[in-house]
């Protein structure tokens, strides 16, 4: 389901982002509770959304590192590095159902 835009900032070039929630797989099981997502083309092709738009799209899912990888030991205990997921080159995005508009 959309939920908002957003954007950021990252060695001096900026991007759009789209917050999702409540993901789930083509079975309809639920695969994480929210996940950014860069702005591609194939959002602007299913136009503006609302939040509460429920999307469909096909996306190529990648591993990364995730935690602290610095020098200090009290933040590598507190964040420890470990592999983690994340959709990218979402694709044939489109709305699938509208937003429930509020009387």
């Amino acid at each position: 389901m959309f939920w908002t835009y957003g954007t950021y900032r990252k060695a001096g070039t900026a991007g759009r982002t789209v917050l999702l929630r409540d993901l789930r797989g083509p079975d309809g099981r639920p695969l994480a509770d929210h996940i950014w997502i860069n702005y591609t083309a194939g959002f602007d092709a299913a136009g503006t959304l609302r939040q509460g738009d429920v999307v469909q799209f096909t996306a190529t899912v990648g591993e990364y590192v995730r935690g602290y990888l610095g020098p200090r030991i009290e933040d590598r205990l507190a964040r420890p590095v470990r592999i983690d997921y994340r959709l990218k080159y979402p694709r044939n995005v489109r709305r699938i159902a509208e937003a429930e508009v509020s009387p």
